[in-house]
């Protein structure tokens, strides 16, 4: 066979070696097909541009014109940087085409026919030392729709305190938020743009589940233990949910994730706070119910006394009393309890509230306890009721006690607290606000696991017999409740156990505090035959008061629901001095029955009595325009002393 010639073997070599470069874009492929380009122009699916080397367009395909909305006649023989909206021209293109003869990805934004415009990456390459120039350019308005859509939802959803980040489909994290980087310990810059790390993902066979759930279903939600950054277990409760971006792009997945044991806590803590409320509901009516029947009782001992002056009468009399007042302070613990008892409420000096608490304890507790205090300065009032908190305090004091038996060391602490995003989330009842913590801690043999949930619950007690109720710590967290505030516990059984009462800080100024004179130091103020309404659906109470009122001097008109005693007032308004009306009442009740009293007569005299306590807001004396609200049971001094004032005072403003 002949030989090839040099030139021949040149070609050759050429056309059979392999390359050494691969093909990475358009803009290095255009010369090459250009003649097949051309042949094929209209046909091809990318926006394709021809131009001369001043910038003129010479051609473009179809899917260009229709890409931007021109005809051939309005597109070709212009110049390109007619097209350009954001500033840049041709001499760009041309430099970079000068060093390499193509260019690849440069950004731009094109006006459309229309007035819109559509941001663009534009690959490029020339023939004949750049006397032509052929364009690709690819429509990136799609792609940047979808990353400010996927932005967007992710700044909706951004929160310190939000556990969440988005991936892919084949689990590529695109965004990462600051609540992942604090909850699974790892930084965005660590993930993002990677896959999510082993330690912290789903195991492959859960994660194939959880992906095919999201396409089916549109979510997926499980538990699954991980191993954090700092190599800690946590068990997280994952919720996945498609984003579907516009334009039809491929969805990606946002993950949602919170620590299951914080979430268990949280669902424990609304299951008994509802409890307590329902048992509150039904401990309040009975304790009204038995201030209805102890009313009486305290009324009759009045009566009695006038009429058994002798020693030993009055000794008994003394007894069936001291019962009594154990069996009121009884009832008035389940009125607590059942925030039934809202009484009148001040801005509190807390330190000065400690500072009494803490002189009883030291002079009534063992000398093996030691008793240590620490109130800073500058602590925010609490708007609340100091015979109240007190209660609570004292009830936290005495547990910590009977928890040492043998001596130890109980402290009390107060700060200024205020809870943030992260702490509301670990505790249910909690808002973001500025509160006043008060702990009370011990060094005692702490709370058993097992009993920590129970601790709380009405009538539960581990004292044994005849040495607790059960209703300490029910009565604390009911009064705290009442305040807008929450109780906490942290215990290690043979460590100790601290409670911690939040109350939120109140910005309403101190008021001096002015005790009310002691009924015992007021003399008993009979009437002159002054005319009293009383009505009240409780017959014994009703046959008792009447009595008493009557052996005062007054003469008194009896009714036995709240009609009859609108009725009585109706016929009799010129000579009732005064009504005395119970508020829980079947029909209609002392609320309505005030109202309706006050039509007929807008300066008629009223006191109300309650089986459920004192009351504040809605059924305050100052709200109701009432002169007084009597607690039941109340004794003959405590009713005649109210009516005393009102007949002596002038009528209430409304």
């Amino acid at each position: 066979m002949p030989k090839n010639s040099p030139q021949e073997a040149d070609l050759a070599e050429r056309n059979f070696s392999s390359p050494k470069k691969t093909v990475r874009s358009v803009s290095e492929i255009l010369p090459a097909l250009a003649p097949a380009i051309e042949q094929l122009w209209d046909v091809l699916p990318g926006s394709l541009w021809k131009l001369n080397g001043e910038g003129l367009i010479l051609d473009a395909n179809q899917s260009a014109l229709d890409f931007l909305g021109y005809s051939k006649s309005q597109f070709l023989g212009r110049s390109v940087d007619e097209f350009f909206w954001d500033g840049m021209d041709f001499q760009n293109l041309v430099a970079a085409l000068f060093y390499s003869g193509k260019a690849h990805g440069i950004l731009a934004c094109l006006r459309c026919q229309d007035g819109s415009t559509r941001e663009v990456t534009l690959d490029a390459s020339s023939l004949d030392a750049g006397q032509i120039v052929y364009c690709a350019i690819n429509d990136r308005s799609v792609q940047r729709r979808t990353e400010v859509h996927a932005l967007a939802q992710a700044a909706s959803l951004e929160k310190p305190a939000e556990v969440f980040f988005i991936q892919t489909l084949d689990g590529v994290v695109t965004h990462w938020s600051l609540g992942a980087e604090k909850f699974y310990g790892f930084k965005a810059t660590e993930v993002l743009g990677k896959k999510i790390p082993s330690r912290i993902s789903l195991p492959p066979r859960l994660a194939t589940a959880a992906l095919q759930s999201v396409l089916a279903n549109g979510g997926w939600s499980g538990q699954v233990r991980i191993l954090s950054a700092d190599a800690r277990h946590i068990d997280v409760q994952m919720r996945w949910v498609t984003l579907n971006p516009p334009d039809g792009q491929p969805p990606s997945v946002l993950i949602l994730a919170e620590d299951a044991a914080e979430l268990l806590q949280l669902n424990e803590d609304r299951l008994r706070a509802h409890r307590h409320e329902c048992v509150g509901m039904l401990a309040g009516g009975i304790a009204h119910d038995l201030n209805n029947v102890l009313q009486p009782i305290s009324m009759f001992l009045d009566l009695l006394r006038y009429r058994l002056p002798d020693a030993e009468s009055v000794e008994m009399l003394d007894a069936v009393e001291a019962n009594l007042r154990r069996s009121t302070d009884l009832v008035r613990q389940i009125l607590a309890f059942s925030s039934g008892a809202r009484t009148e409420q001040r801005a509190l000096d807390i330190p000065e509230l400690i500072s009494e608490v803490a002189t009883f304890i030291r002079s009534t507790f063992p000398k093996t306890i030691q008793f240590q205090v620490t109130v800073p300065e500058n602590i925010h009032p609490v708007l609340g009721n100091a015979t109240q908190l007190e209660q609570v305090l004292l009830n936290l004091c005495v547990n910590a006690r009977d928890a040492m038996p043998d001596g130890g060391r109980i402290k009390i602490e107060v700060s200024n607290f205020y809870a943030d995003e992260s702490f509301a989330r670990r505790h249910s009842q909690a808002q973001v606000q500025s509160y006043v913590r008060i702990s009370v801690s011990d060094t005692g043999h702490g709370i058993p696991r097992p009993l920590r949930k129970k601790i709380f619950e009405p009538f539960f007690t581990t004292k044994g017999p005849n040495k607790g109720t059960g209703l300490g710590l029910a009565t604390a967290v009911g009064i705290i409740r009442n305040h807008g505030g929450f109780l906490t516990l942290e215990t290690k059984e043979g460590c100790g156990s601290s409670f911690h009462a939040f109350l939120p800080a109140s910005t309403v100024p101190l008021e001096p505090i002015s005790l009310p004179p002691s009924v015992l130091e007021i003399q008993k103020a009979n009437g002159h035959g002054e005319a009293i309404l009383l009505v009240d659906d409780e017959p014994t109470v009703l046959k008792v008061m009447a009595r008493s009122l009557e052996k005062s001097g007054y003469r008194v008109l009896a009714a036995e629901d709240g009609e009859q005693g609108h009725a009585l007032y109706e016929r009799h308004q010129k000579d009732v001095r005064l009504v005395i009306t119970d508020m829980a009442m079947p029909g209609m009740d002392g609320r309505a029955l005030i109202s309706a009293l006050k039509k007929i007569n807008p300066k008629v005299k009223i006191i109300c009595t309650s089986g459920f306590g004192s009351s504040s807001g809605k059924n305050s004396p100052s709200e109701l325009g009432v002169h007084a609200i009597l607690s039941k049971p109340c004794n003959s001094k405590v009713v005649l002393q109210a009516i005393q004032e009102a007949l002596s005072a002038d009528p209430p403003t409304t």
